[in-house]
Formats: C-alpha cells, sequence, structure tokens
C-alpha cells in the first residue's frame, strides 16, 4: 500500500495539478521517492522504509503534468504580501508551531488556500501581514501572521471559532465562507521551502521527489504533479596517499 505524506506541498500545487484527471479510478496519491530514471516519458521512482512500496515503481508523465522544483530559503527572505504555506502543530489553547515553511512563488499564489489537516499535521496556506524575528540578530525563526480564506466557520466552544476548510470554489463562494488570520511560531530549526513552477527539465535522477499521482481505468500510473528537491551533492572520493 502506498503511504500519503503531507506537504510537501507539496504540496497544494501538486493537488491542485490533480484536478485535471478527471478519468481516473482512485483517490489521488502522493508518494516520496528518490527518482532514479526518466527517459522523457516515465519515471522510474525507488521505493524507502517510508513509502511502502516493495520494487521500484514506474509513473508516466502526460503534457498536462505539473512540475514544482523546490530549494532551500530562509526565514529572513519572508516579506510581508509573500504567499506562504506552513505545517503546524497546534498546542494549547490553539497557539500554532512550525517546523516547515513554503515560500510559494507568485505563479503558485493561492495555491490550497486555507487551513486543514492533510495526513497527521495541519496545513495553514495565505498571505504574510506580518513578519517578526524571535530577536533583532535571529534571521532563522519568528512569527508569521498569515491572513487566509477557509470555507466554513466552525464554533470551538466558549465564545471561540475557527475558519477551517480550502478556500477554493464552491466552498468559498458557499455563504458559510469565512476569513481570518493565523499567528505560527516558526521554531528554530525550522526548514524553509522555496516553491516555483518548472518543466520536465527538473527530473534529474538522484532527485528526491513527491508525486501527486493516480492510476487510470487501464491500470496506468500517471502523475498529475510532481514536486523536486535538488539532487544531493556527489560523494568526493577519497583522495589516495602519495
Amino acid at each position: 500500500m502506498i503511504q500519503r505524506f503531507g506537504f510537501s506541498l507539496a504540496c497544494a500545487a501538486v493537488l491542485a495539478a490533480a484536478q485535471v484527471f478527471p478519468a481516473f479510478a482512485q483517490p489521488v496519491q502522493r508518494l516520496k521517492a528518490k527518482l532514479t530514471a526518466f527517459d522523457g516519458q516515465a519515471m522510474t521512482l525507488e521505493p524507502d522504509a517510508k513509502s511502502g512500496l516493495k520494487e521500484p515503481l514506474t509513473v508516466f508523465i502526460t503534457p498536462t503534468t505539473r512540475y514544482v522544483g523546490s530549494s532551500r530559503a530562509q526565514f529572513a527572505a519572508i516579506n510581508a504580501g509573500d504567499y506562504v504555506g506552513a505545517a503546524v502543530t497546534e498546542g494549547r489553547g490553539g497557539t500554532l508551531r512550525s517546523k516547515d515553511v513554503f515560500v510559494y512563488a507568485p505563479a503558485l499564489r493561492g495555491s490550497g488556500e486555507g487551513r486543514f489537516p492533510d495526513g497527521e499535521r495541519l496545513l495553514v496556506n495565505g498571505t504574510v501581514t506580518a513578519v517578526q524575528p524571535t530577536s533583532a540578530d535571529d534571521k532563522n525563526d519568528g512569527t508569521l501572521t498569515l491572513h487566509y480564506r477557509g470555507a466554513v466557520l466552525n464554533g470551538l466552544g466558549q465564545g471561540r471559532t475557527v475558519c477551517e476548510g480550502r478556500a477554493a470554489p464552491p466552498a468559498y463562494a458557499s455563504p458559510l465562507a469565512c476569513a481570518a488570520d493565523a499567528t505560527i511560531q516558526v521554531l528554530p530549526g525550522a526548514q524553509i521551502t522555496a516553491l516555483a513552477v518548472g518543466d520536465k527539465s527538473l527530473l534529474l535522477p538522484g532527485s528526491p521527489v513527491t508525486v501527486a499521482m493516480n492510476r487510470t481505468a487501464d491500470g496506468k500510473t500517471i502523475a498529475a504533479g510532481v514536486t523536486v528537491e535538488p539532487p544531493p551533492p556527489p560523494l568526493e572520493k577519497p583522495q589516495s596517499p602519495n
């Protein structure tokens, strides 16, 4: 059984891409794996301990497959007005903390807007309205405030409410739609990832990938979207003594 993965947003961009395949017989699944080969039409994915795969998997691309490249970024590079996502944990009193933040390129603005669960994590995607480093000299962690739209305003009791769900139509077009602000504490050591639209030239063997995929009625596995991380640098060969 293929295990589902959280964002990675991927994440929301590859989920949005998956909507172009109405002929799929099964729900879209996401798999994190290593790309070992690509012949221009099909990717060969190498299983790992977390994927649940027992053997390499072949996944085909199509003209409508979307590609998102990811790279490391810094908290200090986030500015008000940026479109950002965060995988958060919710503490007592609704406190939100994150160790994974995703900065979307302008072309991906609006991807997965809202507040909703994804696997074992809670995702919040919205527009940055405030950035506050932990201290004046600290550029790697701090607090983000995100303004987002959701699908419904739910009561939590004692006068507390929370705006939840995705802002995508038709949910946002309904009279139950809502908007809210989320204050998120970005913890020291958090991974900040920049996401940008790419093409299939990103599919370099050795790259870690997250694939949104499904099977067609004839059993073919198709990639709706692929998020690609840079391949790790080659290991340096030890120099032989003179």
